[in-house]
């Protein structure tokens, strides 16, 4: 949690903190700045100081919402330093960090995160350990200090979430209500005027449903089909008809803009029918799933949950990633992840040998066991994000009905 900063800083011995970057790519600098979007900015924490936040005139009062004491650059005119060393942007921006931190008393271990290339990171932060020897450079290896402080969810963060999850069903509703007013032609859905209703047509809605209730798609979604839903990330042919009878993988993760945070979760189901072999397989998939959120709780470690499901899924005859680390077919990825200001973050719910993480109060979690089989024509997935309250109570972010069938009029 955003508290726990200070207390990380001291178990990792850091004099100081920076984070540089914008906040759209840079979900550190988005965690520490709750709702502001900004551009070029630079977070500077002191240990046992209030933390500092360098921005570009444009954007101070958008800055002074988060609450920190805000500065400017143009105390750091960067024109100024490109006078001062012929032009050389890259000798530029590094005398103007090395000066903030002097002019700041930053001394000894500094960490330094946010985004950017990795290339230049290592140049640039190597070009400002060598100019100011006052300071060292710390480099942290996963898990950092921010991932350790985002990995569990305040009241506020659960709030925001839970908003994000309720707005995201609203959504899904719209999708199975535009499904159940086409008609049928063979086995395929049109529309009023005949034509095929497609995929393309499904995800347009997605958009346009998403923009009302000011919600984005950072990384799209998932609406796959038949042998597409086979391969877990495929995300579905624009120009494919809808067809009865053919699962269809809906897995949506929007962002609501405002706080940041996104919500996860899937539905498999079917258009007028389900062959019987199929709902076999989904049934298999619902009952692990039932089974898993029923054992869930406080104090397990997050691996076990994985091996949970291989177990299950490994005693019906299917492969999983942990009988068959290659496998593409079967259970064939992990069963879940954390869910935050990235959709894929802290914790992770696999069976790597290194997870010894324990769930807490304050994970946020999908879980989404699946089976896929594409050369068969079919995959499918239940996933919901779930989280553990102060008390350490799941509750259920996503609560949406299981619904095998969609049904038609």
């Amino acid at each position: 949690m955003r508290s726990d900063l200070p207390q990380l800083m001291i178990e990792r011995k850091l004099n100081a903190i920076v984070v540089q970057g914008n906040t759209d790519t840079s979900s550190d600098l988005a965690y520490i700045c709750p709702g502001a979007k900004l551009e070029g900015a630079l977070y500077l924490h002191r240990r046992q100081e209030e933390p500092i936040l360098f921005v570009n005139a444009i954007e101070r009062e958008v800055a002074a919402t988060t609450g920190h004491e805000v500065k400017l650059w143009t105390d750091y005119d960067l024109i100024d330093y490109l006078k001062a060393h012929d032009n050389d942007r890259f000798a530029a921006q590094v005398a103007i960090t090395g000066d903030l931190l002097r002019d700041h008393n930053v001394s000894g271990r500094v960490g330094f995160y946010g985004s950017g290339d990795r290339g230049y990171s290592y140049i640039f932060l190597k070009a400002l350990a060598e100019a100011n020897p006052q300071i060292v450079v710390v480099g942290e290896p996963e898990p950092n200090l921010f991932t350790v402080a985002r990995e569990t969810k305040d009241g506020f963060e659960l709030a925001a979430m839970k908003a994000v999850a309720k707005q995201t069903t609203e959504v899904i509703d719209a999708v199975i209500a535009f499904i159940q007013a086409q008609s049928v032609h063979s086995d395929g859905l049109i529309k009023e005027d005949g034509s095929p209703a497609t995929i393309g047509d499904v995800k347009a809605l997605v958009r346009m449903e998403l923009a009302r209730r000011n919600l984005e798609e950072a990384h799209g979604n998932i609406f796959s089909q038949g042998r597409d839903a086979g391969v877990p990330h495929n995300t579905g042919q624009l120009d494919m008809q809808l067809r009865l009878g053919q699962p269809i993988i809906f897995d949506i993760f929007p962002r609501d803009p405002k706080s940041g945070y996104f919500h996860d979760i899937t539905r498999t189901f079917f258009i007028g029918y389900v062959p019987d072999d199929l709902a076999i397989r989904w049934r298999q998939i619902k009952s692990i799933y039932d089974a898993l959120l029923a054992d869930m709780r406080v104090g397990e470690r997050c691996s076990y949950y994985q091996n949970m499901a291989c177990d299950y899924f490994e005693d019906l005859g299917y492969p999983s990633t942990r009988s068959d680390p290659k496998t593409q077919v079967g259970y064939s990825h992990s069963l879940g992840h954390g869910v935050g200001l990235d959709v894929h973050e802290q914790p992770l719910l696999n069976h790597h040998p290194d997870n010894d993480t324990i769930l807490q109060p304050g994970h946020v979690v999908s879980v989404e066991p699946g089976l896929y089989y594409p050369d068969e024509g079919w995959g499918m997935r239940i996933e919901d994000t779930v989280a553990f309250d102060a008390q350490g109570s799941l509750v259920n972010l996503s609560d949406y009905p299981y619904q095998m069938v969609t049904p038609l009029s």
